[in-house]
């Protein structure tokens, strides 16, 4: 309220001028409202000057892209007023506070002025057109970074951007040679050689010479995709997006400039595999990871067509009817999230695998999937699980947490689950039912299941009765009742193991077969090798863990043999055992063997490193032919590979062995053993032996007759062996032993050492008579040399020596020996002048002196040889070295006899495949004689001829080769290169005269 005036009327009259004066805003000059005019007139005729222009263009961009959070370079901006702006060269980075970052270079970027909209004030663009040129880019979305705000500090200032554009979108967009990246965690989707045009006004194109889609689920590139493009508001809308036949998106809406800032909102339609697909996306606020919300459903999906497309299998079918899902949460939290999935097939089909109906429903809700609903129906059989379990954290298993299952499952008939669960079930035959639940906490188990079945097969195994519980007890697995019954056969069982930890288990194990053959299926692959026979009753109780295993056990084995490859290398036998077991001792108080003729008893114990015969019997027919006690210093706990065979043997346990063998059969002996080695004989004597391997005490005597003895695994065997020897202390001495080879007779006469044991010391002296060796195996003429050998075997078995002279007496060839390879051939190489069968003396050391001092008969009329030669290396690779002389013997040169005048062979120990030769033969061809010589190295021969002077060239070519005669020179060229003789002299011939020298060339 004003307040009471007490001034005089007068003052109050003197102040109204004032008052007005304040009410009233004094009139601008002139000159002030001129300058404004001036300036603005100015700015606007500066834009009518092209740098002037680019320049205001240039800051108008800068600043747009600054208000957008753009941080932007430019390297040409061209153009003016009256025409297009062309900006070259430029990068746009956005680096959106909520972690995506996006980049993009543009080779040219082209606007067309809108001059209506440019000096009005509407909403509509200041460009008419915007075109891109050559644009490449990338949005780069991490899923797992945290969003990040700008560090700021007291002296930092920044300007408050404003919300309203500067520089208004154009009306329309189009972009060529475009190649732009949408990148996730290393998954991406490219857009690579594309080109659109996008406008609010018109619908508009899009084309793209290769979209290639790097996901976890899809792994493509579709070429030439065509579909069009729609500007609305913000939001940027696909539609008829041809991928391939049959798959097409219908519509797809999305805004990309939310994209770059990390949040996604996306709607889309397919149509494809004959169905339809509908899905819906938005990102959720964002915290430390970027989440999502996601729903979708599809309805007729062919499930063919589908699997076509993932190029996960031709052989798919069926058809998903309908299903939805949802997702709520981080990809990279997935305990964290929400999702749920439900969805009805028919006529199912992966692969192999078929079902006639699954109705499948589960959910994800605080990091437990739940699973009310798992459904199979297929053919006779249904099956049917619900449970739940919690999500397992890194390096852990899902049972390793908290988790239960209920399982119900009928099987009317199951040769029909091949076409369910694996292929091999079309051997198998019956019915069966399972039934149980099984409840898990933290590697705490409870639950059982039960499983029955009857008439079942497997290929030609029958089951008629299978009955079998399993139970679940904290950390036990409890075999409650294993019953299998066919025909009179049974398998009984029950038992308990931890299955986590330290391992533990007892049960008992009681079967009885009339024959195992009848069970080979079930048998081969699970426990043994190849199929067996014979009859089988076995009692097993036990228990045991990590401290060490006891229990008792019986068996007896009725003929048992194998039915597979190895049949022919096994003997059927029969075996009783019955014995128990505890921590580094087997005790057996029944233990035999036995076939139709022959038995061998014993009482057997295996006591830390020792094996015990006591009372050992070997009885043939009526006659016991073997009878002692042995202590055997075995390791049998060791490992049985081959690194560890050696240490089988224990040296510090002291061994004992007295054995007695009254006309002892080796071959019924052997065959107890269940292996059908080629060994006989009958053995007498008297064996004793006590102390340490390296420290033994040996006495007896023994002797062999009509023995026969295999030499290795090579299938050499000395036959008719006989003979004896005796022990004493350390060695065996070997008073004759003689026997039979395939070509030779031999006698060894000597002693072994065994003082160690792993490898004793020989000292063998071996003759030979009757013996015969062939002669370079790899060439086509068979060459036996006979002779007899007298040598001596010294030094340790492994690598032992062999020394000694083998005298040969005569050569025999299979045929006439064929020259032509010599005089007609290319570069040869001799192959190994004697091959020995293998054996463990592969490595003995050999040097031989192999001669004929008095000659060698040679079958040949009139031929005569000479062999002064020493044979060295190893039985293994041996090696020849010396010289071989051969006179008078016929040969032939293709369709031509001729006569070996005199051939020499060196052979040299460094090269023994490659040895100096020296050769001179002769004959005739159309009654006139000639002599043909070969000299030098086997690989590098020098031949030429010495013929009569009216005698052609090409005719003597023609001749060797085989070819009939023909007029000179048709033939010299094809002869010439497929003989490859060297040099023709047209000296005169010299029968006489069988050295003479080499004619000059």
């Amino acid at each position: 309220m004003p307040a009471v005036s007490t001034t005089s009327p007068a003052s109050t009259s003197a102040a109204a001028p004032i008052y007005e004066l304040r009410r009233q805003p004094p009139k601008p000059k002139l000159p002030v409202v001129r300058l404004a005019l001036t300036i603005l007139l100015l700015a606007i005729a500066s834009l009518f000057e092209p740098h002037c222009f680019r320049f205001a263009v240039r800051q108008s961009i800068f600043l747009e892209a600054w208000r957008c959070g753009v941080r932007a370079q430019i390297r040409v901006v061209e153009g003016s007023l009256f025409e297009s702006v062309r900006v070259l060269d430029s990068v746009w980075i956005y680096e959106s506070e909520n972690g995506p970052v996006t980049r993009l270079e543009i080779k040219e970027l082209e606007a067309d002025l809108a001059w209506r909209s440019l000096f009005t004030r509407g909403s509509s663009g200041w460009f008419r057109q915007l075109t891109v040129d050559g644009m490449t880019g990338k949005v780069q979305l991490p899923i797992d970074t945290p969003a990040t705000a700008p560090v700021r500090n007291f002296f930092t200032f920044e300007l408050p951007r404003p919300r309203s554009r500067w520089l208004p979108g154009p009306e329309r967009i189009e972009a060529r040679n475009a190649d732009f990246i949408f990148e996730s965690d290393g998954d991406y989707v490219r857009l690579q050689n594309a080109r659109f045009t996008i406008s609010e006004m018109e619908a508009g194109e899009l084309l793209v010479g290769n979209l290639i889609i790097k996901q976890p689920w899809l792994n493509r590139t579709f070429r030439n995709v065509t579909g069009t493009t729609k500007l609305d508001n913000a939001r940027t809308e696909l539609g008829a997006i041809l991928l391939e036949p049959g798959v097409s998106i219908q519509n797809l809406s999305v805004e990309l400039a939310e994209i770059a800032r990390g949040r996604l909102n996306l709607e889309m339609q397919v149509a494809a595999f004959g169905g339809a697909i509908r899905i819906e996306t938005q990102t959720l606020p964002r915290g430390r990871q970027l989440a999502f919300e996601a729903t979708g459903t599809f309805s007729q999906i062919a499930i063919g067509s589908l699997a076509t497309f993932l190029g996960q299998s031709d052989a798919a079918g069926g058809t998903i009817k309908e299903g939805k899902f949802t997702f709520r949460g981080s990809p990279q939290s997935p305990a964290k999230a929400n999702a749920s999935l439900r969805l009805v097939a028919t006529n199912f089909q992966w692969e192999s695998r078929q079902w006639d109906s699954l109705v499948l429903g589960a959910s994800l809700f605080n990091g437990r999937v739940q699973i009310p609903e798992l459904t199979l129906h297929q053919a006779h059989n249904f099956l049917n699980v619900r449970g739940e379990f919690a999500l397992p954290a890194a390096q852990e298993a899902w049972w390793q947490n908290e988790f239960a299952f209920d399982v119900n499952a009928k099987i009317e008939n199951l040769t029909e689950l091949s076409a369910l669960v694996l292929p091999e079930f079309k051997y198998a035959a019956g019915k069966g039912t399972i039934d149980g639940s099984v409840r898990g906490d933290h590697q705490q188990f409870h639950g059982q299941i039960i499983v029955s079945g009857s008439n079942l097969t497997w290929r030609n195994a029958p089951i008629e009765e299978l009955h079998a519980t399993l139970k679940l007890n904290g950390n036990e697995l409890q075999l409650a009742n294993l019953s299998l019954f066919n025909q009179g056969d049974f398998v009984r069982g029950k038992g308990v193991v931890n299955i986590l930890g330290d391992k533990q288990y007892w049960g008992d194990l009681h079967a009885s077969i009339e024959d195992l053959a009848r069970y080979a299926a079930l048998l081969q692959k699970p426990i043994v090798p190849e199929p067996i026979a014979g009859g089988a009753v076995v009692d097993w109780t036990g228990e045991g863990s990590a401290r060490g295993h006891t229990g008792k056990f019986f068996a007896r084995l009725a003929k048992l043999r194998s039915l597979g490859a190895t049949s022919t290398l096994l003997h059927p036998i029969n075996a009783d055992f019955d014995g128990t077991y505890q921590p580094g001792a087997i005790l057996f108080s029944r233990f035999a063997l036995s076939d139709d003729l022959s038995s061998f008893t014993a009482n057997v114990s295996v006591v830390e490193k020792a094996v015990r015969l006591q009372g050992i019997r070997f009885i043939h027919g009526p006659a016991l032919q073997l009878e002692g006690d042995a202590v055997l210093p075995l390791d049998v706990w060791q490992s049985w590979s081959d690194a560890n065979a050696a240490k089988l043997l224990s040296d510090a346990t002291p061994s004992r062995v007295h054995l007695v063998a009254n006309d002892l059969d080796l071959r019924a002996a052997s065959l107890l053993t269940g292996w059908n080695f080629p060994i006989a004989g009958i053995v007498r004597g008297e064996v004793n032996a006590e102390g340490p391997i390296g420290a033994l005490a040996t006495s007896g005597n023994v002797s062999l007759t009509e023995g026969r003895l295999p030499l290795g695994w090579s299938g050499l065997v000395l036959d008719e062996a006989s003979g004896e020897g005796s022990l004493a202390g350390q060695t065996f001495t070997i008073g004759k032993l003689a026997g039979k080879l395939p070509t030779a007779d031999v006698q060894l006469q000597g002693a072994v050492d065994f003082t160690k044991i792993r490898d004793p010391q020989l000292k063998v002296a071996v003759t030979t008579s009757r013996a015969a060796w062939q002669l370079f195996p790899g060439i086509p003429n068979r060459i036996l040399a006979s002779g007899k050998m007298q040598a001596t075997i010294d030094g340790p078995f492994r690598s032992a020596s062999v020394a000694g002279t083998v005298d040969l007496a005569g050569l025999e060839v299979s045929s006439p020996i064929n020259l032509a390879p010599l005089v007609l051939g290319a570069a040869l190489k001799a192959p190994p002048f004697v091959r020995i069968p293998a054996g463990v003396w592969n490595g003995w050391r050999l040097d031989l002196a192999a001669r004929s001092p008095q000659g060698i008969a040679l079958n040949l009329p009139g031929a005569t040889t000479t062999i002064e030669t020493r044979i060295t290396g190893t039985i293994g690779d041996p090696v020849i070295s010396g010289h071989v002389a051969l006179a008078g013997a016929s040969a032939t040169i293709g369709p031509r006899t001729v006569s070996i005048t005199q051939a020499d062979f060196d052979f040299d120990a460094r090269s023994p495949r490659d040895p100096s030769i020296a050769l001179r033969a002769t004959g005739s061809v159309y009654e006139a004689p000639f002599a043909v010589h070969a000299a030098g190295p086997l690989s590098h021969l020098v031949r030429f001829f010495e013929v009569t002077q009216p005698l052609s060239e090409e005719l003597l070519r023609a001749d060797f080769a085989g070819a009939s005669p023909a007029p000179a020179f048709t033939l010299l060229a094809p002869i010439a290169q497929a003989a490859a003789i060297d040099v023709f002299a047209w000296a005169p011939f010299d029968d006489a005269n069988p050295a003479s020298p080499a004619p000059a060339q």
